[in-house]
């Protein structure tokens, strides 16, 4: 059975103190997700969890100066979060799945952090980082538009819920298959 937490291993925060502009996201790993069958139901209902199976990490461009951001292995993600009736637009994966696993994690990564309470600033920062790492992705710009103004528009409420369990603790094997630990 697997242990579900409320932290990382090692909490890191994500968001930089002070910001203007963001450009420039690189990916510098593979993601890596997980679905195991001994997982629970997401809170909808709807399909099993998916876990980052090993530390995703993405670089950018922060007011010209590299910012490096690692989504903690164990995190759990429910991949792209899009209700039924939009999934004609985008559906849960598609190329900007990389974004929206950061995404997730920059939603969520405020209540790792003893103290930080949900800022608008950096849900501000955590959408203007999904749209820019979509970009890097070559999503179309009309779809790429349509989901960053969506995230605007209806995340809010999502950003600031407490969020329990937000992490797995994983094994070294699964499945007979080996994860990389660094």
């Amino acid at each position: 059975m697997l242990q579900r937490f409320d932290h990382p291993a090692q909490p890191v925060c994500p968001y930089p103190p002070d910001w203007s502009d963001l450009s420039d996201v690189q990916f510098e790993t593979d993601l890596v997700l997980v679905r195991l069958k001994d997982t629970v139901k997401l809170r909808t209902g709807e399909d099993a969890d998916y876990v980052v199976g090993e530390g995703y990490t993405i670089q950018l461009r922060v007011d010209g100066a590299i910012w490096g951001l690692t989504v903690p292995r164990g995190l759990v993600t429910d991949l792209t979060s899009v209700p039924r009736p939009l999934r004609i637009i985008a559906s849960r994966v598609g190329p900007w799945l990389e974004a929206a696993i950061v995404h997730d994690y920059l939603y969520i990564a405020w209540q790792d952090v003893p103290g930080l309470p949900a800022r608008d600033r950096d849900r501000e920062f955590a959408d203007l980082v999904m749209l820019r790492a979509m970009e890097a992705a070559n999503v179309g710009a009309v779809k790429r538009w349509l989901i960053y103004r969506a995230v605007r528009l209806f995340g809010g409420r999502a950003f600031r819920r407490v969020s329990e369990d937000r992490y797995v603790s994983l094994p070294d094997r699964l499945g007979g298959f080996s994860l990389p630990r660094h």
